[in-house]
């Protein structure tokens, strides 16, 4: 059976959108859903700056594989990339005019940024220019959106709630 390495025992908040890696867990909280806290798991460290950007709630978080930026995506549409030791935002990109359900890195430099939402589109984004890359529609399903975002050796898995499963490899 496991046991309890840490216990975060901060503000009280439900855990909604949250991401885990190796050190950082970052979460965006029901009670304040324009904003997302985190916090080093290893050092127990509760001091890192909220991260804000998003007019409107925060759909998805995700972690680089260094723990040092947070990815969010937001009903505004909007995608933030934020640097966690300082709480400043390094990119943001406006990929939809709809809201952006899900967003992750990918590449084995993470130099791209992945999103899709309620427009059926994966769109692939530029980390360091915030540019456009490569856009997927997927159709148009009515009450859909892309749910889940699984990247692997440029392949592509994507899902929507109806059930529907898609690959794309690029």
């Amino acid at each position: 059976s496991g046991k309890i390495v840490s216990e975060y025992d901060g503000d009280r908040d439900v855990f909604d959108s949250t991401v885990v890696n190796r050190t950082v867990v970052a979460h965006a909280p029901d009670d304040t859903p324009h904003c997302i806290k985190s916090f080093d798991v290893r050092r127990g460290d509760t001091s890192y700056p909220a991260l804000h950007g998003h007019s409107s709630s925060i759909y998805s978080v995700r972690a680089s594989a260094s723990g040092n930026e947070i990815l969010s995506a937001g009903g505004d549409g909007s995608v933030f990339i934020h640097d966690v030791r300082n709480g400043k935002s390094i990119l943001k990109i406006n990929a939809s005019t709809s809201a952006v359900a899900r967003a992750a890195f990918v590449g084995d430099r993470e130099q791209y940024v992945v999103t899709g939402g309620f427009d059926l589109k994966l769109n692939m984004w530029d980390t360091l220019t915030g540019s456009l890359h490569l856009t997927y529609t997927i159709g148009q399903a009515s009450n859909d959106y892309l749910r889940c975002i699984l990247y692997s050796s440029n392949q592509f898995y994507f899902g929507t709630p109806n059930g529907d499963l898609y690959d794309v490899s690029w």
